[in-house]
């Protein structure tokens, strides 16, 4: 903020001041401290008008934020993250944004720019939808200049933009947005049977049964997996490269809540030492392989898995989709949030309650109570 209520200890008596700071590229140049929040206004007002019209202030270029911005911020990401904002990035470099000041970018520039990427030779591929992503990542770059840069600068993204970016139609999702027990019944077989590589299924059963995310999965090594006790550590990760799609192990997770210990069922430990005793020659690190006993590719996966929704005639094409049902049948089967909180690995409460549709949280005894407060029958 430019202007912040502080407070002052005098004479054993606590009072309150405002201090008045005028910012430039994330630098103080001037702070003068004021009784009142008007005088305070008053004097941030005046120097910034007189700063804005003197002749050796600065009036950057959009494209100067974005290399500001890639120089700065971007190095502190993962890899992972870096590679997906980069890719994003070609968008903003040559559209009708490059040029632009800072100064003159409204909701109007951003309008013509969403009507630019509808024309893009990108917009006809197959699959594509939507330039929401593309949104997103503008946001974040706007935000950041906001932040460290100029911070009376208004981000002009607005609801409308977000809806402007979707140019095809989107199915509609399933309410219940979690794959039922005889649904993933029948993919599990379907995997089974028409896959030669009985990694995807027993990969999917994991998943399944640990609500582990994908890389975590992928990436878990038999040092981590303790069969006697029933036990799976999770503190690393495999993450994809963009452009190769090669598997990269970190030993990294997704946040830091995501370190965790995955309690295994005896159905699970069975089906591992299976797997275990079957690659025995192939890899003594790795639990899931492909052929040539290295990591398997996150394209490879994603293609079995839809192959499988497919051929089933469901509406899936995510491997994430198991992860939410396992979130949803856990707190069905157990009604403890908190539990099925730490075995996700979520930091928040709320952030289970999405995965896990609240309809989970509800107790036996209020249908039964309701049914009795109606007396119809």
């Amino acid at each position: 903020m430019a202007i912040t209520k502080r407070y002052i200890k005098e004479n054993g008596q606590i009072k309150a001041y405002y201090q008045a700071q005028l910012y430039f590229e994330g630098t103080s140049l001037k702070c003068e401290n004021f009784k009142s929040k008007i005088a305070a206004y008053n004097w941030y007002k005046k120097e910034k008008e007189k700063f804005l019209s003197s002749s050796s202030r600065k009036d950057p270029s959009f494209s100067s934020c974005l290399k500001q911005y890639m120089e700065e911020a971007l190095p502190l990401l993962q890899k992972s993250t870096r590679q997906a904002y980069e890719f994003h990035f070609r968008y903003f470099m040559y559209g009708p944004l490059s040029n632009i000041k800072m100064e003159q970018l409204n909701s109007q520039s951003v309008y013509t720019w969403i009507k630019w990427l509808k024309k893009h030779p990108t917009a006809n591929n197959h699959g594509r939808k939507t330039f929401i992503n593309e949104l997103r990542a503008l946001s974040i770059i706007l935000n950041w200049y906001r932040n460290f840069i100029d911070e009376d600068f208004n981000v002009p993204i607005t609801k409308k933009h977000r809806q402007l970016c979707y140019y095809k139609a989107v199915p509609p999702q399933r309410p219940d947005y979690y794959a039922r027990p005889e649904e993933l019944k029948n993919w599990l077989q379907w995997l089974r049977e028409n896959r030669r590589n009985p990694a995807y299924w027993k990969l999917a059963a994991f998943m399944l049964l640990t609500g582990a995310r994908v890389g975590e999965a992928c990436g878990m090594l038999w040092e981590a997996v303790d069969l006697n006790r029933g036990i799976a550590r999770v503190i690393r990760r495999v993450r994809w490269d963009h452009k190769t799609r090669k598997p990269c192990l970190e030993n990294i997770t997704k946040t830091k809540s995501s370190v965790r210990l995955l309690l295994l069922s005896s159905e699970l430990v069975s089906l591992l030492r299976q797997l275990k005793k079957e690659n025995k020659y192939k890899s003594k690190k790795f639990v899931f392989i492909d052929y040539k006993g290295d990591l398997l590719k996150y394209t490879a996966v994603q293609a079995t898995f839809n192959a499988g929704f497919r051929a089933l005639n469901l509406p899936w094409r995510s491997t994430h989709i198991l992860r939410h049902s396992y979130a949803t049948m856990a707190l069905i089967a157990t009604k403890d949030l908190p539990s099925v909180q730490a075995s996700l690995g979520h930091s928040s409460v709320k952030m289970t309650e999405r995965y896990a549709k609240i309809i989970a949280l509800l107790n036996r005894d209020v249908a039964e109570k309701t049914t009795k407060a109606f007396n119809l029958f």
